[in-house]
C-alpha cells in the first residue's frame, strides 16, 4: 500500500463510521458507556494508518477486517452494510491487494467472498434493500474481476456463482431491476473466468512438467453449484443465501427467515452469531484456504455443469424463463473461452452429452427466444468446438433444424428461426461441406447435406399462398451454399472428375471408416465412401423388396462376399441406412441356421458398456421391428441378454435372468401402452412378477421402479424408415458413448474444392428451380435482382465445374419466362410490358455470352427466343446486319424479299407501333413522355443482351458446345420442303435460321470441318428439293457462295471440299437456275478471282466445267461466265486433270450464241491459249493424246453455223496443227491428225458446199476455200513425217478425191475455183521436188500408179495442171529444184 492508498483507506473508513452515526441504535450510545466493538476497530484502524510509517508492510487483512465485520454483522442496517460494501469495491478496484504476498491476498481474498456471500443486514425499505443487494453484486464481480480474483479457490468462486443467481431468483423479494443486474453480473463472472481457461491450461502443463498433479475435475469441490431444480432457492439446494433482516410491525426482530445454509460440505456462514471471526475452526479454515490453489478446471467444470442445468424444460411456469437464462449464460461462457473449451476434455463431455442433449429438447417448446438462443449457441460450437462435435451435429440439425424448418406442426415464426439459422449454417464457410464430407459421405450416417438442401429447395415453393420470408430465407440457405462453393472455386485449377470403381473384393474397410490420414487422402477416400454408399442404396432398394436379390446384388459388386458370411450379413444390417426395419426384424427372428448366427454377429455389434439395462434395450429394440411370433421374439431377446450379460457383469446372475428381465419389460410395455388393455399393471405388480428371476434371488427393488417408470414414461418407439420425428434418450446416450471415440471427430473441411463438385451435382437441380419459381412469384425489386444475381453465381460455379447440364437447364429455365408469353392482344406489346420476360432475356444472354462454352441442349432455347424477338420486331440490326450475313444477299434480287421487308423496322420504331396501337384509325404519330421513356428502356434491355455477340464471338466456343449451336440452327430452322415454307412465319423463322449458320460458319474458319458436314447437309437439304424459287433458296445458293469467298482463300486444306460443294448448284431446279445465273455467275467471279489456285482436284474442275457450260448460253450470265473462263485458262497451270473440264468450257462458250460471235471467237483464242501450254509439257507418252483434245475442240468449232466463228475456227485450227508441229509426235500420229482432222474437216466443210446448205451454214464456201488452203499448208508441213508412213498413199488419195469435190463445186463459188488449183498445184510441186512424185511412183499392194492417178485428177481440177508444169517451174519429175516447188508454194494463196 502506498500514500495514496492509504488515504483512500482513511476515507473509506470514516465513511463507514459516519453511516453508523447515523443510525439511531448507534447515535444514542451514551459518551461515556462502552463502545461498540465494530467502532473500537475502525477508530484502530484509522489510528494504525494516521500512525504506520512502512504502509506496505500492513497485511491486508488487518485493513479489511473492520470492513468485512460490518458486512457479516446481522445487526446492521442496510445503508450501513451498502457502504461497507461500496468500501470494499474502492479498496479491490483500486488494487489494494496487488504487491501483497499471494498467500495472504488470497486468504483476504476468501474473506471478502467468504463475508459478502453470507451478508446478513436489517431490512429497512425494498428500495434501500435492493440497493445493498446490488452493491453486493458489485462487490462480487469486483472480487472476480480484479487482478486478485485469480486467487481464489474453487469453493469461492462457486460461492460467488450461487450468490450472484440467487439474489437474482429470489421469489417476490426482488423488482426486476435487481433481477436484470444479477443476470448482468452474473454474465461478467462467467466471462472472466472462463476467460481463463488457456490461462488455467498453462498453469496445468507447467504443474505437470514440474511433477505436481495437475487441477482437474476428478474431486468435486468443497463447495458446488447444485444442479439446479423447481424454482426460486430450491434451485441451488444448499446453496448460500444473501437476503436483509426483516422487523415486526412491534419493532421486535422477527424469526431470521433461513434463506440460506453452509454450503454444502463447507463450513458455517462467518459472522453469523456475532461480529468475530477469530475462532479456532475460522482460523484452520482461513489456513486451508491459504494452502488451497487457485480456482482451476475443477470450477470451470462445476460452473459449467450447473449453467447447463438450468437449461431444461420444467412444468412451471418460469421454466421457460430459466431456460432462456441459462442459455444466455452458456453463451456468454463459450463466447470467453471459445475454442479453448477444447483444451480440457472434462468441459468437452459435458457439451456433448448434457448440454446438447438440453438443448434439442427445449428447442422443440414454443418459444422463440429460446429457440433463437439454442441456435445461436449451436453456431457458435460449430464456429469453434465442431471437430468434437461431429454426431451432435448430426442430430442437431436432422431432430431440431430440420424438424423445424419444415414447418408441420410448429408456429411460423418457428419455422422462420429456423430457416434463419440454417442461413446463418450456410454462410459459414465450411459447414455444408463439412456435413457432406463427414456425413454424406460416410457409409453408416444420414444424407444430412442432401437433406439440408432438399428442405430449403421445397421450402421455396410456395403452396397456394404469395411469397413469404420462408421461401426467401431458404433460397437465402441456398445461395449462401453456392456463393460459398463459388469462393471455393476460385482455388479450382482443372476438373478431372474421378472415375470410380466397384471394389475388386469384399473386406470390411468398406464399411469402416477411413484410417487418419492428411486430408487429401482422406477426402479422397470418403469420395470413394460417398460411392459406395450409392451403391449400396441401391442395394438397400433392391433388399427392401426381396432380401435375396437385394444380397445378389450386392455381391455381384463386391460389397458383400460371393459366399455370404453371418458377420458380412450382420454388418450390412447394422451399418446400411435405409433398410425396412419390418425386413430386418423378420430376418433376425428367422429359424435358419444361418439367420440364428447372423442375430448373434448383429447383437455383437452393439456395444452395451456402461448403458443401463432400459437404455442398452432400447437402443436394441429400436434398430428394427420385432417380429410378431413369439419364438422370434424369443430368440432376439435371448441374444440380447446374452450380450448384455458379457458386457455389463455384476448386474444379472446369469444371461437367464437378463433374458426374464428383457421379456417382461417387452410385456409390460405392452401392457401401458396398448389401448385395448384396461386395466393397466401396476409397479408392485411388476416388482411382484420378477420376484426370484436372479438366480432364485431378487433384483434389487429400486431398479426395477427405475424400470418400470421409464417404461410406463416412455414408450419404445420405432421410427419408420426416413422418419426424423425424434431422438429417443437411447439413441442419445449412444451418441454420446461414440462422441468419445474417434467416430465422433469430424474433420473440418479446408478451402480446397476437393468435395465441391460432388455436392454441386446434388444441389444444382433443385437450386435452379427455386431460384425459378421465386423470381416467378416476387414483385419486390429487390428481390428479383437477388434472384438474377442467384442465376449468374449458379451459371459462373456450373461453368468453373464444367457441369453443361446445369447450365442448359438454366437457360431453359430463363427461356421459359420468355417463349411462353400469351398476350391477348398484341404480341411485342405484351412482351415489353413484362418487365420479368425483358429480365429473364437479359439474364438469359448474359449467361450463354459468359458461359456459352458449357451449353449445349439449351442452344435450342436460345434459338427459339432469338426467333422470338425477330417475330416480335425486336431483334437489333447488328444481328441481321453482320458482314456474314448481309454480304450473303450482296447482289440478291429484291423481288424475293419483298414481303419481308416490313422486318427490316428498327426496335424505337416497333416500341412506337406497339404504343400508338388503336382499333385500326391511323392517328399521327405524337409521342409522349412515357413513350419515349418506354422506347429506351426496351432499347437498353435488348441492346445489353449483345445477341450478335453469340455468332461474331462463336470462335471462341468449345467444339462441342459449337457443334450444338449448329444443330440447333438446323432444328429451328425446320423443314422445308421443296425450298418453300408452309406459311411466311416459318420462312421468316427458316431465313434467320440459315443467315446466323451461315454467319457461324465463316466465323468458325479454323473449325471448319467441325461444322461443315452439318452446314453442307442443311443447304443440300434446301438446294435439291427446290422446286420453284423462293427467298430460303436463293439465301442458301447465296450463302454457300459466300462461304466459299470467305474460306477458300483462307483455307487451302478446305478449298476442296467448299468447292465440291458447288456441285449443289448443278442440281437446281433449271427455272430457278435460270432467274437466278447472272447474281450466281457474278458471286463465282468474285470467288474465282480471289482464289484462282485453288482448283486443284479433276471433280472440282468437272463442277466449275458444267457450271460454266450452262453460263455459257445464259444471255446474262454468259459474260461473267467468260471471265471466269479467262481467269482459269490464264491464271491456272493446264494439266490433265483440268485440261478436258476447260476444253469442255471452251467448247461451250465457242458454241454458245449468248455472248455474240465476238466472245465465240475470243474463247477460240483462249483455246490457243491452252493449246500453247499443252505445247509446253514435257514429251510423254500420254501428251499425243492430250493435245488432240484440244485439237478436236478447234475442228468442232470448224463447222459452227456462224460465219465469222467458223472461219475464225479454220485459221485457229491451220495455227494450232502448225505450231505444234515441233512437239514432235510420231509419224503415225501425224498420219492420223491429217486423216481424222484435217481431211476430215475439210471434207465436212466442201460437202456442205457441194449440198448447198447456204441457208444453214451462210457463207460455207469462204469457210471451204480457207479449209483447203489449211489442207495445203498442213499437208505440206506434215510431208517429211507423212511420206514414209504405209497409209500415205491413202492419206494422198483421200486429199485428192477431197478436191475433186471441191472442184465440183467451184463452179458456183469463185473462192474454191481458185483455191483449189492452187493448193494442189503447190502440193504437187513440193511432192515434186521431195521426190515424192515422180513416174515410178506405184502402191505395190494396192497395184495403184500413183503417178498416173496423180496427174489424172490434177486435170480434172484444171487442165493446167499437166507434168509438164513441172519443169515450167525448175522442177525435175523424181526430185531437184526444191528451191523452186517452194517458191512456187508461198507464192500461192491462202
Amino acid at each position: 500500500m502506498d500514500a495514496r492508498q492509504a488515504n483512500i483507506l482513511v476515507g473509506e473508513s470514516a465513511a463507514v463510521v459516519a453511516a453508523m452515526r447515523q443510525n439511531s441504535k448507534w447515535a444514542t450510545v451514551p459518551r461515556y458507556a462502552e463502545e461498540d466493538p465494530l467502532f473500537i476497530k475502525f477508530k484502530t484502524l484509522r489510528k494504525r494508518i494516521l500512525n504506520w510509517t512502512e504502509w506496505s508492510e500492513m497485511r491486508p487483512d488487518v485493513f479489511l477486517e473492520p470492513f468485512l465485520d460490518i458486512v457479516r454483522s446481522v445487526e446492521t442496517s442496510g445503508p450501513i452494510t451498502g457502504t461497507a460494501l461500496s468500501s470494499i469495491h474502492v479498496l479491490l478496484t483500486e488494487n489494494m491487494l496487488v504487491g501483497t504476498d499471494e498467500k495472504e491476498a488470497k486468504e483476504s481474498m476468501h474473506k471478502i467472498v467468504n463475508a459478502v456471500t453470507h451478508c446478513r443486514f436489517e431490512a429497512t425499505d425494498p428500495a434501500s434493500d435492493e440497493i445493498v443487494l446490488s452493491k453486493i453484486l458489485q462487490v462480487l464481480l469486483a472480487c472476480i474481476s480484479c487482478p486478485s480474483g485469480k486467487l481464489l479457490s474453487d469453493d469461492d468462486v462457486c460461492n460467488v456463482i450461487q450468490a450472484c443467481y440467487r439474489i437474482g431468483h429470489q421469489n417476490g423479494k426482488s423488482g426486476s431491476l435487481l433481477q436484470q443486474l444479477s443476470k448482468n453480473t452474473l454474465a461478467e463472472v462467467t466471462k472472466t473466468i472462463f476467460k481463463r481457461i488457456r490461462d488455467i491450461h498453462d498453469i496445468s502443463k507447467q504443474e505437470a512438467a514440474e511433477g505436481g498433479a495437475p487441477t482437474t475435475a476428478s474431486a468435486a469441490p468443497t463447495t458446488a453449484p447444485a444442479a439446479a431444480t423447481t424454482s426460486g432457492e430450491e434451485k441451488l439446494g444448499n446453496g448460500v443465501g444473501v437476503t436483509p433482516e426483516v422487523e415486526d410491525g412491534k419493532g421486535s426482530k422477527a424469526e431470521e427467515e433461513d434463506v440460506g445454509s453452509s454450503p454444502a460440505g463447507g463450513s458455517k456462514p462467518e459472522g453469523e452469531e456475532g461480529t468475530s471471526s477469530s475462532s479456532p475452526a475460522e482460523a484452520e479454515r482461513v489456513a486451508q484456504v491459504a494452502e488451497s490453489k487457485p480456482y482451476g478446471i475443477t470450477c470451470l467444470v462445476e460452473v459449467f455443469a450447473f449453467l447447463t442445468s438450468l437449461v431444461a424444460i420444467e412444468d412451471e411456469v418460469d421454466s421457460e424463463e430459466s431456460c432462456l437464462f441459462g442459455l444466455s449464460m452458456i453463451r456468454v461462457a463459450l463466447e470467453a473461452g471459445l475454442a479453448d473449451f477444447s483444451l480440457f476434455p472434462e468441459l468437452m463431455n459435458v457439451i456433448r452429452d448434457d448440454l446438447m442433449s438440453n438443448m434439442m429438447r427445449i428447442a422443440l417448446i414454443p418459444n422463440l427466444a429460446v429457440l433463437s438462443t439454442v441456435c445461436s449457441i449451436a453456431f457458435l460450437l460449430y464456429t469453434h468446438l465442431r471437430s468434437f462435435l461431429r454426431l451432435q451435429f448430426e442430430a442437431f440439425v436432422s431432430y431440431v433444424l430440420l424438424r423445424i424448418s419444415d414447418g408441420g406442426y410448429v408456429s411460423y415464426e418457428q419455422q422462420e428461426i429456423a430457416l434463419e439459422s440454417l442461413v446463418a449454417f450456410s454462410r459459414h464457410p465450411t459447414f455444408m461441406v463439412d456435413l457432406y464430407a463427414n456425413l454424406d459421405c460416410s457409409v453408416d450416417r444420414d444424407n444430412v447435406f442432401e437433406a439440408v438442401c432438399n428442405l430449403l429447395s421445397k421450402n421455396t415453393f410456395p403452396v397456394n399462398s404469395q411469397l413469404a420470408s420462408t421461401h426467401l430465407l431458404s433460397l437465402e440457405g441456398l445461395l449462401a451454399i453456392f456463393n460459398n462453393l463459388l469462393e471455393r472455386s476460385k482455388q479450382q485449377l482443372e476438373f478431372n472428375p474421378p472415375e470410380y470403381k466397384d471394389p475388386a473384393e469384399c473386406t470390411d474397410s468398406i464399411w469402416q471408416p477411413p484410417p487418419p490420414s492428411d486430408f487429401a487422402t482422406w477426402a479422397e477416400k470418403m469420395k470413394y465412401k460417398k460411392y459406395l454408399k450409392r451403391r449400396i442404396d441401391v442395394g438397400v432398394d433392391h433388399f427392401n423388396r426381396d432380401p435375396k436379390k437385394g444380397f445378389q446384388f450386392l455381391q455381384s459388386i463386391n460389397l458383400l462376399p460371393q459366399e455370404l458370411t453371418a458377420e458380412s450379413v450382420a454388418k450390412f444390417l447394422y451399418t446400411a441406412r435405409g433398410l425396412s426395419k419390418n425386413v430386418v426384424g423378420e430376418l433376425l427372428g428367422d429359424p435358419k441356421e444361418f439367420y440364428l448366427k447372423v442375430l448373434d454377429a448383429f447383437v455383437n455389434l452393439f456395444d452395451f458398456k456402461g448403458l443401463s439395462f432400459d437404455h442398452a434395450i432400447r437402443l436394441y429394440l429400436e434398430s428394427f421391428f420385432l417380429p410378431g411370433e413369439a419364438q422370434k421374439i424369443g430368440r432376439i431377446l435371448e441374444a440380447f441378454s446374452k450380450r448384455y450379460y458379457a458386457q455389463c457383469p455384476g448386474i444379472f446372475a446369469s444371461a437367464d435372468a437378463a433374458y426374464v428381465l428383457s421379456y417382461s419389460l417387452l410385456m409390460l410395455h405392452t401392457d401401458q401402452h396398448n389401448d385395448q388393455v384396461k386395466k393397466k399393471m401396476t409397479v408392485e405388480e411388476f416388482i411382484r412378477n420378477n420376484r426370484k428371476i436372479n438366480e432364485g434371488e431378487d433384483l434389487p427393488e429400486e431398479m426395477l421402479v427405475d424400470l418400470y417408470q421409464s417404461i410406463a414414461t416412455h414408450e419404445i418407439r420405432i421410427q419408420a424408415d426416413g422418419n426424423k420425428s425424434g431422438m429417443s434418450h437411447a439413441q442419445w446416450v449412444d451418441v454420446v458413448k461414440r462422441s468419445a471415440s474417434p467416430e465422433g471427430i469430424l474433420v473440418s473441411c479446408t478451402m480446397q474444392p476437393v468435395f465441391d463438385s460432388d455436392m454441386f451435382a446434388m444441389i444444382w437441380g433443385p437450386t435452379i428451380a427455386s431460384i425459378s419459381v421465386v423470381f416467378d412469384q416476387a414483385e419486390d425489386e429487390s428481390i428479383v435482382q437477388y434472384t438474377i444475381d442467384g442465376f449468374l453465381s449458379v451459371a459462373h460455379l456450373a461453368s468453373v465445374l464444367h457441369f453443361c447440364d446445369a447450365i442448359d437447364n438454366l437457360v431453359i429455365s430463363l427461356c421459359k419466362f420468355i417463349t411462353t408469353l400469351n398476350p391477348k392482344a398484341n404480341e411485342s406489346e405484351a412482351f415489353i410490358e413484362d418487365s420479368k420476360a425483358m429480365l429473364a432475356l437479359v439474364t438469359m444472354f448474359c449467361i450463354v455470352n459468359q458461359y456459352g462454352d458449357c451449353v449445349r441442349s439449351g442452344w435450342r432455347s436460345v434459338v427459339d427466343c432469338i426467333l422470338k424477338l425477330h417475330r416480335l420486331h425486336l431483334l437489333p440490326e447488328k444481328v441481321t446486319d453482320m458482314e456474314e450475313v448481309r454480304n450473303t444477299l450482296r447482289h440478291s434480287n429484291s423481288r424475293s424479299f419483298s414481303k419481308n421487308s416490313n422486318l427490316q423496322t428498327t426496335i424505337l420504331q416497333s416500341v412506337s407501333n406497339f404504343l400508338s396501337f388503336d382499333s385500326g384509325k391511323p392517328k399521327e404519330e405524337v409521342k409522349s413522355p412515357e413513350m419515349e421513356e418506354a422506347e429506351k428502356r426496351i432499347a437498353t434491355y435488348i441492346e445489353s443482351c449483345h445477341i450478335e455477340e453469340i455468332f461474331t464471338e462463336s470462335k471462341f466456343l468449345e467444339a462441342e458446345s459449337l457443334g450444338c449451336l449448329v444443330s440447333a440452327l438446323i432444328w429451328s430452322a425446320g423443314e422445308t420442303p421443296k425450298g418453300i415454307a408452309n406459311s411466311e412465319e416459318e420462312e421468316e423463322r427458316a431465313l434467320l435460321c440459315l443467315d446466323l449458320l451461315i454467319s457461324t460458319t465463316i466465323k468458325n474458319r479454323d473449325r471448319f470441318h467441325l461444322l461443315w458436314s452439318d452446314t453442307f447437309n442443311h443447304l443440300k437439304s434446301i438446294i435439291d428439293s427446290a422446286a420453284l424459287l423462293s427467298p430460303l433458296v436463293e439465301k442458301a445458293v447465296f450463302g454457300l457462295l459466300r462461304i466459299c469467298q470467305r474460306l477458300v482463300p483462307y483455307k487451302e486444306d478446305v478449298a476442296d471440299e467448299l468447292l465440291r460443294s458447288l456441285s449443289l448448284i448443278l442440281k437446281l431446279d433449271a427455272k430457278v437456275a435460270d432467274i437466278l445465273a447472272a447474281q450466281l455467275f457474278s458471286e463465282l467471279l468474285h470467288l474465282v478471282k480471289g482464289s484462282p489456285d485453288r482448283i486443284q482436284t479433276e471433280f472440282c474442275w468437272k463442277t466449275f466445267s458444267a457450271i460454266l457450260r450452262v453460263g455459257a448460253h445464259h444471255l446474262e450470265a454468259s459474260p461473267a461466265g467468260f471471265e471466269i473462263l479467262e481467269v482459269f485458262v490464264n491464271g491456272a497451270e493446264i494439266n490433265g486433270e483440268n485440261l478436258v473440264p476447260l476444253l469442255e468450257a471452251v467448247l461451250a462458250f465457242i458454241e454458245g450464241h449468248a455472248g455474240g460471235e465476238d466472245q465465240s471467237m475470243k474463247a477460240m483464242n483462249q483455246l490457243m491459249s491452252v493449246v500453247s501450254k499443252v505445247q509446253s509439257w514435257p514429251k510423254s507418252d500420254a501428251l499425243f493424246s492430250q493435245w488432240i483434245k484440244a485439237v478436236n475442240v478447234a475442228k468442232h468449232a470448224c463447222t459452227d453455223s456462224r460465219p465469222q466463228v467458223r472461219n475464225h475456227a479454220c485459221v485457229m485450227l491451220q495455227q494450232i496443227l502448225l505450231s505444234s508441229y515441233s512437239m514432235g509426235h510420231t509419224g503415225e500420229q501425224w498420219g492420223e491428225v491429217m486423216k481424222d482432222v484435217v481431211l476430215t474437216t475439210v471434207n465436212t466443210l466442201v460437202t456442205s458446199v457441194k449440198k448447198r446448205k447456204q441457208q444453214e451454214y451462210p457463207e460455207m464456201d469462204k469457210t471451204a476455200r480457207i479449209a483447203v488452203l489449211m489442207l495445203s499448208k498442213v499437208f505440206l508441213q506434215f510431208l517429211p513425217s507423212l511420206a514414209g508412213l504405209e497409209c500415205f498413199t491413202d492419206i494422198w488419195l483421200e486429199l485428192l478425191s477431197i478436191l475433186d469435190v471441191a472442184t465440183s463445186c467451184s463452179g458456183e463459188s469463185e473462192e474454191l475455183a481458185e483455191a483449189v488449183p492452187e493448193a494442189l498445184k503447190n502440193m504437187i510441186l513440193v511432192m515434186a521436188g521431195d521426190g515424192i512424185l515422180r513416174p515410178d511412183w506405184c502402191d505395190a499392194k494396192k497395184n495403184i500408179n500413183l503417178w498416173n492417178v496423180t496427174w489424172q485428177r490434177a486435170r480434172s481440177t484444171s487442165p493446167n495442171l499437166e507434168p509438164g508444169m513441172l519443169e515450167a517451174h525448175g522442177v525435175a519429175a523424181g526430185g531437184g529444184g526444191v528451191a523452186a516447188a517452194a517458191t512456187a508454194t508461198s507464192t500461192g494463196g491462202t
